[in-house]
């Protein structure tokens, strides 16, 4: 759930030179006039959107993901074609840059069971993959976004996922990442669904930054919808403070410290609850990145009562990625269930916007798999970025 400049980074687009090479050879070996003619028609149309303001990004990610416990098997598949777009409504070399942000996006299953509902189905406390469900056409944001005293205070207003500025760390993202929500998302935070909400954040020169956040609640963020009833009463509140400095070997390290409340939402069956969250990010080496943290909440807002979390991963060539990482939490009723989970993933990068995924999952704790106390997960992403 992070903004569309963010998301382009992450997903490491290719610049136009790129882009270019990879069309020419294909295009000179068939006719040159319509190479150069396409050249001019691009040009046209990047002068027309840099003019406008506008920045548009659209991302196709498919993923196949199975289940494999001791008596029992669960196979799922889902697709998630997303468009973003920004319009920069001052000009962009602006000291206080103004935008208006949306995203939209399509999510479908391609089998009976979609990745998201794996975790309903084993009994998991949190899902083994952020999205993936059979949603359908949804429109999860459309803000407002106001930077001001020289970008040093961002202001958000409207309809947003209110935990893309929270909470967060480098390495959570399901389409690039880990799949598994104990590190791309917040099972330790009762953070709401996409809803109306408010952000300001302060980005201090030394190195703080502060946030504060308020959200109407009318669903939870782990159940992935994106609804705009905006009838309810319920909100969510968050205050956060981080801190950027210089780590282990002189690298550079960031530690950030949430507490939050969330009103009780009966008619979605969740519970009022608070709690509080540590994070530390730690980058090492040439490309090299890490991430602990810990979550404490009281209540049923959130997923776990207790929760930590572990990552690392390490980047090769131009945007391979491998990473590793555990977690482990306590369910937040009475049961007091205890789960853990071990993700490896490596990401290859072929061409400029095609993206596979190879991920495995281990994940053991009660009642997991139907009883097994155990389960296997193997899965397959596909992402393209146009």
């Amino acid at each position: 759930m992070m903004p569309l400049v963010a998301r382009a980074q992450n997903a490491v687009v290719a610049d136009d030179t790129g882009s270019d090479d990879g069309i020419a050879e294909t295009i000179r070996a068939r006719d040159s006039q319509l190479h150069d003619e396409m050249k001019t028609r691009k040009s046209r149309r990047t002068t027309w959107m840099h003019e406008l303001g506008l920045d548009v990004a659209f991302t196709y990610d498919a993923l196949a993901l199975g289940a494999l416990g001791e008596d029992d098997g669960w196979g799922s598949s889902a697709g998630d074609a997303t468009l973003n777009v920004r319009w920069q409504i001052n000009a962009d070399s602006s000291k206080a840059p103004f935008s208006l942000n949306m995203r939209a996006r399509h999510r479908h299953a391609y089998s009976d069971l979609s990745p998201s509902e794996l975790r309903r189905e084993t009994c998991a406390l949190w899902g083994y993959v952020d999205g993936f469900t059979d949603a359908g056409l949804e429109v999860p944001e459309v803000y407002f976004e106001d930077r001001l005293f020289d970008k040093r205070l961002t202001l958000r207003l409207g309809l947003m996922a209110i935990d893309d500025l929270l909470d967060s760390h480098r390495l959570r993202s399901a389409k690039r990442s880990f799949l598994n929500q104990a590190f791309s998302s917040s099972p330790g935070v009762g953070f709401p669904g996409a809803g109306m909400g408010l952000i300001a954040r302060w980005e201090d020169r030394s190195g703080w930054d502060a946030t504060l956040a308020v959200s109407n609640l009318e669903s939870s963020n782990l159940d992935e919808t994106a609804k705009w009833r905006l009838k309810s009463d319920a909100l969510f509140e968050a205050v956060q403070l981080g801190y950027k400095f210089d780590g282990l070997a002189g690298k550079p390290a960031r530690v950030q410290l949430m507490a939050w409340n969330a009103d009780a939402l009966p008619e979605a069956g969740l519970s009022s609850g608070r709690g509080a969250n540590l994070t530390l990010e730690q980058k090492w080496g040439a490309r090299g990145r890490s991430f602990l943290r810990y979550a404490w909440a009281d209540g049923e807002a959130a997923a776990t009562a207790h929760f930590a979390a572990l990552g690392a991963a390490l980047d090769f060539r131009e945007a391979d990625r491998l990473g590793v990482s555990v977690a482990g939490g306590k369910s937040s009723d009475e049961e007091g269930d205890r789960q853990g989970v071990l993700e490896i993933f490596y990401r290859r990068q072929i061409g400029t916007s095609l993206f596979i995924t190879p991920d495995f999952q281990f994940v053991i704790g009660d009642g997991i798999g139907g009883g097994a106390d155990w389960l296997l997960i193997g899965g397959v992403r596909v992402g393209f970025t146009f």
